[in-house]
């Protein structure tokens, strides 16, 4: 499902593009871009995966495992012109950066969908003018659960545990009893 998803956001992408001649660069939410800035002037996009390994005889080791790890991805902002239009990036990002909301990363290459954003931080240098503000945002990505339900299974066991109501207890049996005193060491004859 989250391939189809995927192919149909980088198509839309694609098509808004073509149609307004614009180049989709940037984190969007629902389609819609949620910084506000004069450009972007570098992506990063990090995946990984780690190999797990335990140890064997005489210190070799053993690989086991191979998991993907969550990609991050990083994105530089800048604005330049008036304080007022660094202080609506600012306020822009400052918008979304404490909230839950699952973004896309969006290059004319690659939607990377489903992250959040974990880190920004800014910085304005003399070398490349007072005036330009550069903002560099971090995301990674969230993955989301999905639970396992099965219903109609062949074998009763493979069915989920439904939980209907109160328990409610019962007395020990005498076999219960007798085993229970056996398996502690008390007499058979009573406590």
């Amino acid at each position: 499902m989250a391939g189809i998803l995927e192919l149909l956001t980088q198509d839309a992408f694609g098509l808004l593009s073509s149609a307004f001649g614009l180049q989709p660069w940037g984190i969007y939410f629902g389609g819609v871009p949620v910084i506000i800035a004069d450009n972007i002037v570098e992506v990063q996009y990090r995946q990984q995966w780690s190999i797990s390994d335990f140890s064997v005889e005489q210190g070799a080791f053993q690989s086991y495992d191979k998991v993907q790890i969550p990609y991050d991805a990083r994105l530089r902002f800048t604005a330049g012109g008036s304080a007022a239009n660094r202080a609506a990036m600012l306020a822009s990002i400052a918008a979304v950066a404490g909230d839950t909301n699952l973004y896309d990363v969006v290059t004319p290459e690659a939607v990377y969908l489903s992250c959040n954003i974990t880190h920004y931080d800014y910085s304005r240098r003399s070398n490349e003018g007072m005036g330009l503000l550069s903002v560099d945002i971090w995301l990674i990505e969230v993955r989301q659960a999905v639970s396992a339900a099965m219903s109609n299974t062949q074998d009763p066991s493979g069915a989920s545990q439904v939980n209907g109501g109160t328990v409610q207890t019962a007395p020990a049996s005498s076999a219960q009893l007798e085993q229970f005193k056996t398996s502690s060491g008390l007499p058979a004859g009573g406590f």
